[in-house]
C-alpha cells in the first residue's frame, strides 16, 4: 500500500520543521457543520465588540500607510467571525494593502521571514511587542488578536478525549520547537505568542487584518501578493458577490493538521488520514452530499488546491477518481476503515457531549471551564473523524455494489 507524501504549496507556514507547505504524509475528509468550525480558534467575542476592535486597527492602519478597503467588514454569523463582502467586488480589486514596516517577520521583498531562526525571531519580536502593551507600534493589532486555544493547551484529560487521533507528541510538537530552536523563555506571554504565529502567520509573518480572513478551499476568492511596497490582498476567481464571505487557503492539509494548528476542521474539500495497526496509509477528501475520493492522487490534490471551481465540478472530480479505482482497491479500504475501532461509539460520544455541554453553561471562566470546553473540542473532533471513516465505507461499498448488479458491457 503506498504512503502517500504530497508537497502541498500553501500561503501559511509553521515551525517544528513541517512547514505549512509541507508533506502531508499518509493524506488525506468530511463535510463538517458550522459547529465543528466553532471546535477552538474560531470562537468570538459578541459582534459589537469585534466590529469595534476592528474599526480601530482599519484605522491604525490607514494612519500607517495601509489600504483597507470599505467594501467589506467583519461579521459575526452563528457564532463564528469573519470577512463578508458588503458590496459587489470585482476580480483583481485590491481589499488590503500593508506596507511591509507593518508585517512582523518580513521587512521588504529582498528580506523575507525564513524558517527555522527566522520563525524564531517573529515569535520572540511579537512576545517582546506584547509586553510592551500600549506602548508598541502594533498595539491595536496585538490587542485586536486576543487569546485562543489549540491542542498544545490542553491537559492529559482533553487529550485522552482525542482518542489517539493526535497524541501528545504532535499536539505540543511546536512547543518542543520552540524549546528547543528558539532563545528565550516560553513563559505565558511566549506562549500566547507561539500560538497567534502557529494559527495566523503567512509565509512572510504576521500581516495585520489579513489573518482575519477565515480559510475554506472550495470557496477561497481571495489571494495575498507580494509587492516591493508591501503585501497585498486581491480578489480571484469570478468576483465576489455581496454578502458573500471572504476566504483565504491556509493550503492543502489533513484535518489532524487543521485541528492542531488553527483548531478547527475544515468544511470541505476535509483531508482525512488514518494509518493501520500493520502501517499502511490511507487517505480520502470528503465533500458536500457525502461524496468521497478515495487515495486522491496529486493530480486530484493539485486540482482541488490550484482551482476556482464550482461544487458541482469538485463533486464531479471527486466522483469520477474514486469511480476509477479498481474493486480491490475499494475493497482494501473497506477493509481497513473496518479494522479501525476507538473506545467509544459516536453515540456515546453524543451522551458525554451533551453532559459536558451542559456543565459548560454552568461553569465560570475559570481553568475548569478551560477544561470542559477542551474536552468538547476534542470529542466533537473524533466524533468528525468517526462520521468521515463511515461515510468513505458507506461511499465505496455503494460504487462496489453497482459493480456487482452491473453487467461487465455496462461497466
Amino acid at each position: 500500500m503506498a504512503i502517500y507524501s504530497f508537497d502541498m504549496l500553501p500561503n501559511r507556514k509553521t515551525p517544528a520543521g513541517t512547514n505549512k507547505n509541507g508533506a502531508a504524509s499518509a493524506f488525506l475528509s468530511t463535510a463538517i457543520c458550522c459547529c465543528f468550525l466553532l471546535l477552538i480558534s474560531c470562537s468570538a467575542n459578541a459582534s459589537q465588540h469585534a466590529d469595534a476592535g476592528y474599526v480601530r486597527l482599519r484605522s491604525w492602519m490607514r494612519d500607517n500607510g495601509g489600504r483597507v478597503s470599505d467594501r467589506f467588514g467583519v461579521v459575526e454569523k452563528d457564532g463564528i467571525r469573519g470577512i463578508q463582502a458588503f458590496s459587489n467586488i470585482e476580480e483583481g480589486s485590491e481589499l488590503l494593502f500593508c506596507p511591509w514596516h507593518l508585517v512582523i517577520g518580513s521587512s521588504s521583498l529582498q528580506d523575507q521571514m525564513k524558517s527555522g531562526d527566522g520563525m524564531c525571531s517573529v515569535v520572540n519580536e511579537m512576545a517582546k511587542e506584547i509586553r510592551l502593551g500600549a506602548d508598541s507600534l502594533w498595539y491595536p493589532y496585538l490587542d485586536h488578536i486576543g487569546g485562543q486555544r489549540l491542542p498544545a493547551d490542553f491537559n492529559s484529560e482533553a487529550l485522552l478525549e482525542l482518542q489517539e487521533l493526535l497524541t501528545s507528541q504532535d499536539a505540543t510538537r511546536h512547543l518542543r520547537w520552540f524549546d528547543q530552536r528558539c532563545d528565550g523563555e516560553l513563559d505565558v506571554t511566549a506562549k500566547q505568542s507561539l500560538v497567534a504565529f502557529i494559527s495566523r502567520a503567512s509565509e512572510v509573518g504576521m500581516i495585520p487584518i489579513y489573518d482575519l480572513f477565515n480559510h475554506h478551499n472550495g470557496k477561497r476568492n481571495a489571494k495575498l501578493t507580494l509587492t516591493e511596497d508591501g503585501v497585498q490582498l486581491l480578489v480571484v476567481g469570478d468576483g465576489i458577490s455581496s454578502g458573500d464571505e471572504i476566504y483565504l487557503s491556509y493550503g492543502l492539509k489533513t484535518a489532524s493538521t487543521m485541528y492542531r494548528d488553527y483548531g478547527f476542521v475544515e468544511e470541505w474539500p476535509t483531508a482525512w488520514n488514518f494509518q493501520t495497526v500493520d502501517g499502511n496509509n490511507f487517505a480520502f477528501l470528503q465533500f458536500p452530499n457525502d461524496v468521497v475520493a478515495i487515495n486522491p492522487s496529486a493530480d486530484l490534490l493539485r486540482a482541488v488546491w490550484q482551482s476556482n471551481t464550482s461544487l458541482d465540478e469538485y463533486l464531479s472530480l471527486a466522483t469520477a477518481h474514486t469511480e476509477s479505482l479498481s474493486s480491490v482497491d475499494l475493497e482494501t479500504f473497506v477493509a481497513a476503515v473496518e479494522n479501525e475501532h476507538f473506545p467509544t461509539t459516536v453515540e456515546g460520544d453524543e451522551i458525554t457531549l451533551a453532559v459536558l455541554l451542559e456543565q459548560e453553561g454552568g461553569e465560570s471562566a475559570n481553568d475548569s471551564s478551560d477544561n470542559i470546553s477542551d474536552r468538547i473540542s476534542a470529542i466533537i473532533y473524533r466524533m468528525a473523524h468517526k462520521k468521515a471513516l463511515a461515510s468513505a465505507k458507506f461511499y465505496c461499498n455503494t460504487i462496489l455494489s453497482k459493480r456487482m448488479t452491473m453487467g461487465p458491457q455496462e461497466l
